[in-house]
């Protein structure tokens, strides 16, 4: 029986939609399905080159059908395909009625859960920085001043983001470029830097994407890196798949989790950290 001062938090998180509308359809579909708190979009929402095909939405169009998501929370991180295109989704968002919120080396936090998101080193992030002011995670057309682009080295901003949020910040960490290689990703994608980074923090769980095909080929959605489990549920073509993760606290305070269940869809099968 939980506790009666229990707090639940449920979050859908996807990778690498690129525009592909029967993902995006998909996506709605299982946000209905599952009701989260928080639908977190961990890269690649967009696709880096222009797309003529019946099969693909407009940058606008993207911005339009995850704005209007069924969900209290939407959170985004950038995939190396989020690149000069950020800009027409930044421009169709609209934000007089929904925040465009985008964590870049920085945290949020939702009840008692902290949620870490990491840059992507890979392709350029001028247009993803040029839509942060240089506080808070959210998106404007154009801020008064923008971000700067963070180090490639983790070493240069998590230690003091770390020291910041405390052990509650090792709950869940998002970031587009994997930081494990075989079997979530292929040797020559996964970022070793963000490898250091968990092997040093030891998050609970890593959420990552960007390498479609390594998870499906080696049908393996989960890995462990020290004491983190990683994830990276791997994009197909035709059929969508995410992950939904339930995380149960013991308080309303930020703090670990007493209990996060992973369940990888639409394998169906489910970990439990």
């Amino acid at each position: 029986m939980k506790k009666s001062n229990s707090v639940c938090i449920r979050i859908l998180t996807a990778t690498d939609l690129h525009q592909s509308w029967p993902h995006y359809g998909q996506l709605s579909l299982a946000t209905q399905k599952h009701r989260p708190d928080v639908v977190a979009i961990v890269g690649d929402a967009l696709h880096a080159f222009e797309i003529s095909s019946k099969k693909h939405l407009a940058a606008a169009q993207c911005a339009k059908i995850l704005a209007e998501l069924p969900v209290t929370n939407l959170l985004f991180v950038r995939g190396n395909d989020e690149d000069s295109n950020w800009t027409e989704f930044v421009y169709a968002w609209p934000h007089e009625r929904r925040k465009l919120t985008a964590l870049y080396g920085t945290a949020c936090l939702i009840g008692p859960l902290v949620v870490v998101g990491f840059p992507c080193v890979t392709g350029s992030e001028f247009s993803w920085c040029s839509h942060l002011p240089l506080d808070g995670n959210e998106m404007e057309s154009w801020p008064f001043r923008s971000r700067e682009p963070l180090p490639s080295n983790p070493e240069a901003w998590l230690p003091s983001l770390m020291r910041r949020i405390g052990s509650a910040g090792k709950t869940l960490w998002l970031m587009h470029e994997s930081p494990i290689g075989l079997p979530l990703a292929r040797p020559e994608v996964f970022n070793p830097a963000w490898k250091h980074a968990v092997e040093r923090f030891a998050p609970r769980l890593g959420v990552c994407g960007y390498d479609h095909s390594t998870p499906l080929a080696s049908q393996a959605w989960h890995a462990a890196l020290g004491n983190t489990m990683c994830v990276n549920v791997g994009q197909a073509e035709a059929v969508f798949h995410y992950a939904v993760l339930d995380f149960e606290f013991n308080q309303a305070t930020p703090s670990l989790p007493s209990k996060t269940i992973v369940k990888a869809f639409p394998c169906g099968s489910e970990v439990v950290i």
